[in-house]
This record gives C-alpha cells, structure tokens and sequence, in this order.
C-alpha cells in the first residue's frame, strides 16, 4: 500500500464525486510532469489524500490502475488549457468528518516532506500548485492518519477497512451478475438479479418480516437496505428469494451487517467482536438496537452461520 497526496481546488467536487482522480499526461508546453506521470503509478488499495482550499476533506482508496481517458466534461472550464486526453485513476472517496488542516500541524510534517514534487511548501506550509498528485513515504501518509484520526474524523481506519471491502464487495456483484448470464429462464434470471442487488420479490418478501431498520429504528423503507443474511453466492436460488434470509438496514448499518463487522444474537441483541466495528457504531452514536424482539426459527437458521462468520 503506498500514499499519495491530490492538489485538486480547481476539480475537488467534479472528482469526488464522480469517483476518480485525472490529469492531463504532460504540460501544455509538451514537457513531462512527474506528479501526473504518478497516476501511472497508482495501485488498487493505495491510500490517496484529497487536498483543496488548505484542508485535507476526504480520503480515499485506489480502485483501478490508470488508463487513458478524455478530459472529464464535468471540469467544464476548470483546466482550459489542459490536453484532452489524460490518465484516469478510480478512487473510492470517503469525506471526513472534519477537515484536517495541514498547516496547523506544519511543524509535524515538515521533516518528512518530500525534498522533490512536495504536495505542500516545505517552508510555508501552503499548498503547491504546481504537483497535482504527490507521492509520499510511509512515515508521512501515517502521520496524516494518525492526525486525522485525532483531529478530524476518529473513525478514518474504520472508513479505510470499508473502502476497501466495498472494492471487494463491486468485484464480487460483477462476477455474481455474470453467473446469473447462465440461468436460461428469463422471469428465474430476473427475479434473481433483482434480489442480489437487494429489490424485488426479495425486498417485498423480507419488508413483510422485517418492516424497520431493528438498529435505528427508521421504518422510512425508501431508505433502508435489503441485506442478505446468509450470502447471495453461497444460497440456493429458494435461499435467495426467503423474506426470512433478510434484515431491512439502515445503509451504514448494512455496510457493517453485510461485512460480518457486526451480528445479532437469538434474541435481537447488537454484537461485536472487533474494536473497528465498536469504534464505528460510538462515531455514529448507537449503544445497541432500537427494536429488541427475538428472531423467529427460520431466520435464526441463518442468522446462526452469520455469526460464526463474524470479524474478530
């Protein structure tokens, strides 16, 4: 895992937004630039740090190597004078809770800066605009954790753990969707499809036993989430479609339901086992669940596997 360090003021929203980091792959004059020759160097899993009007706001996990790419419509006239054909690097952002504001802690970062291509001035602290994308060594990108975890968000290591699942989890949907290519019966094929992406006679099936978000209890079903307790991959396509093999969630809560970061025990109680998952839920402010009630027979059926699977 390597860190790197975006210079993106003109672009920050068009790009995290939209998911990725891009350059223009040389100079207008033609020359070389090394810090838009590092998006070459991206590798899936890298930590990239995203830098914009004197605050580190977001931070974020490589999903793909570069590729050539047109310059983003979005930038509109951010960037007139750049190519129209640049690198292309997809990242996973994830905004802090606060920002971190480098300069405060200047005397920290100061020594480890990089002599060449730094991000930010080695002697006045303030952002360099001449390097977009920065490289950094190691003792440096985990100071700016480390400070960010102090200063800005406490739950950054939990966000880094989910970004990285999530690219695993994206992987995992596409190979599903293309083992469903095989069902020959179109009506079977599409009512699969729709329950392993969560819709449906799926949905419909588990909203009947489960109509509430049991952690927060949010009963606004537009905005939970249809999560599969036993595994898509791992059901039977009776498995896949039982309203009992589901729990409506909240979305941050199913990101950790679905990740075995956190389960149920046979009578509704919230459990954990890993401090990431504890850290996360005291950030959001939840001590346990709001609705407390026992799972029936058949839910517990698979309930009981998920348990054993959980993250230690």
């Amino acid at each position: 895992m390597a860190f790197w360090w975006v210079n993106h003021k003109q672009t920050v929203r068009q790009e995290t937004e939209g998911g990725y980091v891009w350059s223009p792959k040389a100079n207008a004059n033609g020359a070389r630039n090394a810090s838009y020759d590092n998006l070459t160097r991206c590798q899936p899993g890298d930590v990239v740090y995203s830098y914009a009007y004197g605050r580190i706001g977001s931070i974020g996990l490589v999903e793909t190597a570069a590729i050539t790419a047109p310059k983003p419509p979005e930038f509109g006239s951010a960037g007139d004078y750049w190519s129209q054909e640049g690198w292309l690097v997809r990242v996973n952002w994830q905004p802090l809770r606060e920002p971190l504001v480098p300069q405060t802690f200047f005397a920290l970062l100061q020594p480890l800066l990089p002599e060449r291509h730094s991000p930010i001035s080695t002697t006045s602290g303030r952002g360099n605009q001449g390097v977009y994308l920065a490289a950094l060594d190691e003792a440096l990108g985990l100071l700016l954790l480390k400070l960010i975890e102090d200063h800005a968000d406490p739950a950054v290591h939990v966000h880094l753990v989910v970004l990285s699942d999530e690219g695993k989890a994206a992987s995992d949907l596409l190979d599903d969707m293309q083992a469903l290519q095989g069902v020959p019966i179109s009506t079977e094929r599409d009512a699969l499809t729709k329950a392993r992406l969560g819709q449906g006679l799926f949905r419909q099936r588990v909203a009947e036993v489960e109509p509430i978000c049991r952690v927060t209890g949010l009963a606004r079903q537009e905005f939970l989430v249809a999560s599969h307790i036993k595994p898509w991959r791992d059901c039977d396509n009776c498995e896949r479609l039982s309203g009992a093999n589901g729990l409506l969630l909240s979305p941050h809560i199913d990101k950790l339901f679905d990740r075995h970061w956190i389960s149920f025990d046979s009578g509704g109680q919230l459990i954990w086992q890993h401090e990431a998952a504890g850290e996360a839920l005291r950030c959001w402010g939840i001590q346990g669940v709001n609705l407390i009630r026992p799972f029936s027979r058949e839910q517990e059926q698979f309930l009981s596997a998920h348990r054993e699977a959980l993250r230690k």
